[in-house]
């Protein structure tokens, strides 16, 4: 199992999980099973971590100098604090063609529907600094390691955060050949403020879940529910859980290269904040609802920068305003133990839920000639592995193998020598696998079972 804490360079709170989790793993190594190697990397974007711990208004990116307006200089026009608040929030400019307009709450951004007016542009709060005519258009740093990853990936003519070649950044590299150097089952990534699970799909259009998977990830958003008391909601896809598209995510690929069961679980979001359960399926704009009714009631308004107007060279009309570093993105830090709450009990009901594999086996002997049977019983409650794997999604991955290793001298009269018994659920018994081998008395039989998530299981047979 692989933890990863804040990987998009902003959720101080998932690194925060990946710790929590760590730490009671190790005060209960009882629980552990000696099966299950738990790698726990909490503070997986260093750059964009330690940026949001300043209390910058980060994009997550790592501190590789872009040149993203392509002028020959690297990093000359980032966001700045124009109203001297203390803040870097955002900024809305009048444009008659901008996507965005407020909502009629005077506080958050919309899309702009047909004869909204006014309509805006939305960006980081800044001056042109280098005079282009654009605002906060090549700030400092560079790539967002989470947008980085093969699967999806679109490169920098859709985003410079994505660089310029996937796996470009030395610490993505690291954590690719991290889950492709073991036999990955489980990656978790603790970041976002959904405040829920999402599973693979952060480009619908590239990678799609498996309906076959679909079980496998109900039950996680049921074990997450339980463990937490959040709401048992259906797991969402990236995509939607993010309320954006996500190009070149990790989480798709660990579930299409490495196979593993891969899923984002954002321990910070606007029902955790309320400690409230809403209707299972959130209207358009009913989570803005749910943090604005957040900051009202329990926050006090403390959070939030009212919008207001501020005079900026070459920017006409321009409002700043919006949600102040550590509060709707990261919980602030008094809230940090209710965004926590139960995510290491989660981590720890995973490790149990891993496959199991009993193997069970039966020798029968008429002169020389000694007939084998033997199946095998998985006692998890998660599958032996994926349905399938690769981005084509016809590879079977997740099938159990069982192999018979000959005895000196003996020779395979009926069956294979490896046979392949499907893909088992928890609970759940394989066929019967059966060989007729010709063996002098005495001979000892090697039964191997193995499967992509669960270690080697031998037992040896006199028949």
């Amino acid at each position: 199992m692989l933890l990863l804490g804040g990987l998009d360079g902003r959720s101080l709170a998932g690194a925060e999980a990946v710790l929590a989790a760590a730490w009671r793993l190790l005060s209960e190594l009882d629980r552990l099973r000696p099966d299950v190697t738990v790698v726990a990397v909490p503070w997986a974007s260093p750059d964009g971590l330690a940026a949001a711990a300043a209390g910058a208004q980060t994009r997550g990116a790592n501190e590789r100098p872009t040149d993203e307006d392509r002028d020959g200089r690297v990093d000359e026009d980032p966001p700045d604090d124009v109203d001297g608040d203390g803040f870097v929030v955002e900024m809305l400019l009048e444009d008659p063609f901008g996507r965005w307009t407020l909502h009629e709450n005077g506080r958050n951004p919309v899309l702009a529907a047909p004869g909204d007016h006014p309509r805006y542009r939305r960006v980081q709060e800044g001056k042109d600094d280098d005079g282009d005519g654009a605002f906060n258009e090549d700030p400092v740093g560079g790539v967002d390691l989470d947008r980085s990853f093969p699967v999806g990936w679109r490169g920098p003519a859709d985003s410079w955060l994505a660089g310029e070649l996937p796996l470009s950044e030395p610490a993505a590299l690291a954590i690719a050949r991290l889950a492709l150097a073991r036999r990955t089952a489980v990656v978790i990534l603790f970041q976002g403020n959904h405040g829920w699970l999402a599973h693979p799909g952060g480009s619908p259009s590239e990678l799609r879940l498996d309906e076959a998977d679909r079980p496998d990830y109900s039950r996680l958003a049921q074990m997450l529910a339980a463990a937490t008391g959040r709401p048992n909601r259906p797991a969402l896809p990236l995509a939607a859980a993010r309320a954006a598209e996500r190009p070149g995510a990790a989480l798709d690929w660990f579930y299409a290269v490495p196979g593993a069961l891969a899923l984002e679980v954002a321990p910070w979001g606007p029902e955790v904040a309320l400690g409230a359960i809403a209707d299972p399926e959130l209207e358009a704009g009913a989570a803005d609802d749910l943090w604005i009714r957040w900051l009202d009631d329990v926050r006090g308004g403390i959070g939030f920068v009212p919008w207001h107007r501020v005079d900026l060279a070459g920017a006409g009309r321009c409002l700043v305003g919006g949600w102040q570093p550590r509060t709707r993105l990261d919980p602030p830090d008094e809230e940090l133990p209710r965004a926590l709450a139960g995510l290491a009990d989660f981590v720890l009901a995973v490790v149990d839920a891993l496959p199991r594999i009993e193997l069970a086996a039966t020798g029968e002997r008429d002169g020389n000639v000694c007939r084998i049977r033997a199946r095998a019983l998985q006692q998890g409650r998660l599958p032996t592995g994926l349905a399938v794997t690769g981005r084509s999604g016809v590879v079977p991955a997740g099938e159990l193998t069982l192999e018979l290793a000959l005895a000196p001298g003996a020779r395979l009269l009926a069956g294979a020598e490896r046979t392949r018994l499907g893909r088992l659920a928890g609970g759940v018994r394989s066929e019967v696998a059966s060989w007729l081998v010709l063996a002098p008395p005495g001979a000892v039989f090697t039964l191997r079972a193995s499967t992509p998530w669960s270690l080697d299981v031998e037992r040896e047979l006199v028949p």
